[in-house]
C-alpha cells in the first residue's frame, strides 16, 4: 500500500502541474488546498462517462473519507438537473484513520483523486458540465469547501492527460470483496459489533466502515493473531424498518478490497 500511495502521489504532483485542458475545469483554490474535475470528454453510447475529482491537498492539511466520523464533512458532489446527470458514484481510495484527540477518523493527508462514474441519459448531448462540490480541508481548524466546477466536454475529449488522470483514480480502488479476501460475517454483542474477516495474511489489517441508517462506529479494533474486528456501537437505529447495507474497506497493507454487509 505504500507503494500505491507513494506512485498515486507522484502522479497527482506531475499532473497537478500541467495547465487545465478541455475535458477537465479550471483549479479551484482554497485555504488548504484546490479541486478540480477531469473527465474523459463525452459520454459513451450507454450514457456512462468516467470522471475524477482531484483533490490537491496542502502540506500539513488533510481532507476526509466517505466516513468522516462524528464532525468531519464528507466529499460530495451533485449535478444540476440541466447536466444530465441522473446518478453519481463516488469511488474512494484506501484511507488512514487519524486520531486528533476528541475523535478518530479517516481521511487523506496527501494528494488524491476521487474516481468518478457518472450516467446520463443514452446519447445525451452534453455541451457542458457542472458539478457542485462540497468537502472538507482540515489542519488545526476544519474548513468547509464549496466550488462549482464547469467542463466544456466538446473540446478536446480525448485528451491524454486528462485520461490518464482519470485512469490512476480508478487504478486507485480497491479491488471488489470476494470469498478470500473481505467481511464474511457480522454479529451483535451488546454494544460492540463482532466483524469476521478473511484475507490473505491477518497481520497489519485494518478496517473502515461507513456509517449509515442510524448506525454510528467506533474505531474497528483488529484482535491480535485473528481477522476478527470489534467495532464500538456509538449508535444504532431502535427501529429499523429493513436491514441496513454497511460499505467497508479492508485493506492488509499492501492489497484491500470494497464491499458492504447487512445490519442488523
Amino acid at each position: 500500500m505504500a507503494n500505491t500511495k507513494k506512485a498515486a502521489l507522484a502522479l497527482s504532483l506531475f499532473l497537478a502541474t500541467l495547465p487545465a485542458h478541455a475535458a477537465s475545469s479550471d483549479w479551484f483554490e482554497t485555504e488548504g488546498g484546490r479541486i478540480r474535475l477531469v473527465t474523459t470528454g463525452s459520454p459513451a453510447a450507454d450514457g456512462t462517462l468516467r470522471a475524477a475529482l482531484q483533490i490537491d491537498v496542502a502540506p500539513g492539511w488533510k481532507t476526509y473519507w466517505r466516513d468522516p466520523g462524528d464532525a468531519g464533512v464528507p466529499p460530495q458532489i451533485t449535478f444540476p438537473p440541466a447536466s444530465g446527470i441522473t446518478t453519481a458514484e463516488i469511488g474512494f481510495p484506501v484511507p488512514q484513520r487519524f486520531d486528533d484527540g476528541a475523535s478518530h477518523w479517516a481521511g487523506y493527508e496527501w494528494p488524491i483523486s476521487l474516481a468518478l462514474t457518472l450516467h446520463a441519459a443514452p446519447a445525451k448531448a452534453m455541451q457542458s458540465l457542472e458539478a457542485d462540490v462540497f468537502l472538507g480541508l482540515c489542519q488545526k481548524i476544519c474548513v468547509p469547501v464549496q466550488a462549482q466546477l464547469t467542463v466544456d466536454s466538446t473540446r478536446n475529449a480525448d485528451d491524454l492527460f486528462d485520461r490518464a488522470t482519470v485512469s490512476a483514480a480508478f487504478d486507485s480502488l480497491p479491488a471488489e470483496a470476494s470469498p478470500s479476501f473481505g467481511v464474511t460475517s457480522t454479529r451483535v454483542e451488546d454494544d460492540t459489533l463482532i466483524v469476521e474477516t478473511t484475507a490473505p495474511a491477518r497481520e497489519n489489517l485494518t478496517l473502515f466502515l461507513a456509517s449509515k441508517g442510524g448506525f454510528e462506529f467506533g474505531e474497528p479494533k483488529h484482535e491480535e493473531g485473528s481477522t476478527r474486528f470489534s467495532v464500538p456501537l456509538l449508535a444504532q437505529p431502535k427501529d429499523a424498518a429493513a436491514p441496513t447495507s454497511i460499505a467497508y474497506t479492508l485493506s492488509n497493507g499492501d492489497t484491500a478490497v470494497d464491499g458492504a454487509f447487512t445490519l442488523p
